[in-house]
């Protein structure tokens, strides 16, 4: 009897949605450079999160670097954080440098990467040689 009720719970905690507390962790990654993300759960499905990319110096690139933090609303799918940037000038014309607000998309994909793509505004927080586009996996999935 207590095999079978040991394999009904069992079966029932597989069916169960995926708590949105499994994205919590580092991911690390690349895309222009080197990225890395920190998800920290706040409560229900907001997140405080991280982001840094890095591109060495080389013979192609005079190197960059930056980061980001905010928080964010996440969903098995993903989210879009939003942070305004600090210098925003509204009587300046708008520029890579002067938009209102910094956006990236994240998206989790079925095998549990994590795909950034940077969408407008964030040039202030990392310079014009780098980006948070990129896919990263996290840290803990090779455990």
């Amino acid at each position: 009897m207590k095999r079978i009720l040991i394999a009904a719970t069992a079966f029932l905690i597989a069916a169960l949605p995926t708590s949105a507390q499994e994205f919590q962790g580092l991911y690390s990654g690349e895309g222009e450079g080197q990225l890395e993300v920190d998800l920290t759960h706040i409560e229900n499905d907001r997140y405080a999160i991280a982001i840094s990319t890095i591109v060495p110096i080389s013979d192609e690139f005079s190197g960059c670097g930056g980061g980001i933090e905010g928080e964010v609303l996440l969903s098995k799918k993903g989210g879009n954080l939003f942070v305004e940037n600090e210098d925003f000038d509204p009587d300046a014309p708008v520029s890579g440098y002067n938009v209102r607000m910094c956006e990236i998309g994240l998206k989790f994909s079925k095998d549990g990467a994590l795909e950034l793509e940077e969408r407008e505004g964030c040039m202030y927080y990392h310079g014009a040689s780098c980006s948070f586009t990129g896919t990263l996996t996290h840290d803990a999935a090779g455990l």
